[in-house]
């Protein structure tokens, strides 16, 4: 970033309760005055009168920070990132570049998590992020192995969603409406998390999966699976979100197979298991896939198996 603006003890602001007037220094006052008259005028930076900005807080160029925002002190917000009215942001929180954050969002909150022992509080929210209103994302612990949150880039986090401490989100994940994750939750890129679903903790769910709209999954859900119920069983692969991304005819056809293969599933019109050998446990049926030469050539195949065999549960198979 070009410049960064250390916001001072010039720039806070306070509103009496029940009263009309901004009550500042003369000095916060000029100040205030200074940055809009040599940057607003060309769109480089606003801050409303009503906005609070605690003093080490770090403003980046093109920033909009609206009516009745909060800014903690070890918070940075970096170029062109939007405030609108009665957003904070708190903790030891980066804001990346052209994100948005809407009215009445938390981020950065204090993490709610009986470990949590007042120790600074991570989180990284990615570039050009979406977090809509009354959302709720909180920033990482130190306890249970907490690295702190962090959002990747192009990520929606929709009106009402709660991203609990220590979740890890990839890059174009999309959280709606209502949406909830437990703490130390991971979800791979592209990944879509319907409205009023809920992710218990320590779960892990892969690249371009997609769960269900009021679902409650308490497994891990493999890439590009597709989830759906209370407790969530695996309805099949997300079929829609892998012909967007245009996988080849073959490899969608290898994976079809595979997974019929490693769920038990039987024949399906044309849709045979793979002709390996039948074994009694998922994890062992993964690592002969993960083994036959002829399927090496197909990563999103690979990448399924791989999970499967990192991880600690994957939701069984409800075959209709």
């Amino acid at each position: 970033m070009d410049t960064w603006r250390a916001c001072n003890h010039n720039l806070r602001m306070r509103r009496l309760v029940g009263g009309a007037t901004a009550v500042a220094s003369s000095s916060a006052r000029r100040r205030l005055s200074t940055l809009r008259a040599s940057a607003g005028d060309r769109g480089e930076l606003f801050i409303h009168p009503t906005a609070i900005l605690e003093p080490g807080c770090r403003v980046g160029e093109h920033v909009h920070i609206g009516p009745y925002c909060v800014l903690g002190q070890h918070v940075t917000l970096a170029d062109g990132v939007r405030l609108e009215s009665h957003v904070c942001v708190a903790g030891h929180t980066t804001v990346g570049a052209g994100s948005t954050l809407h009215a009445f969002s938390t981020v950065g909150a204090t993490p709610q998590d009986l470990k949590y022992e007042d120790e600074p509080s991570v989180l990284t929210l990615g570039e050009r992020c979406r977090v809509a209103e009354y959302a709720h994302i909180s920033g990482g612990t130190a306890a249970a192995g907490g690295g702190g949150t962090s959002i990747g880039d192009d990520c929606m986090i929709m009106s009402h969603c709660h991203v609990a401490h220590d979740c890890v989100l990839g890059e174009r994940v999309l959280l709606a409406s209502s949406a909830a994750l437990a703490g130390h939750v991971h979800i791979g890129d592209g990944a879509r998390i319907s409205g009023y679903s809920c992710v218990h903790q320590k779960v892990s769910i892969g690249r371009g999966a997609f769960l269900g709209g009021g679902s409650v999954l308490a497994h891990d859900l493999l890439p590009h699976g597709l989830a759906v119920g209370n407790r969530a069983h695996l309805l099949g692969l997300n079929l829609v979100g892998l012909r967007r991304r245009a996988v080849p005819p073959l490899e969608l056809r290898a994976m079809l197979a595979a997974y019929r293969y490693l769920f038990e599933l039987p024949e399906q019109g044309f849709y045979k298991p793979l002709p390996l050998a039948s074994l009694p446990t998922l994890h062992e049926r993964a690592a002969a896939c993960a083994a036959a030469p002829e399927y090496a050539a197909y990563p999103l195949l690979s990448e399924m198996n791989e999970f499967i065999l990192g991880r600690r549960s994957v939701p069984p198979s409800e075959h209709r």
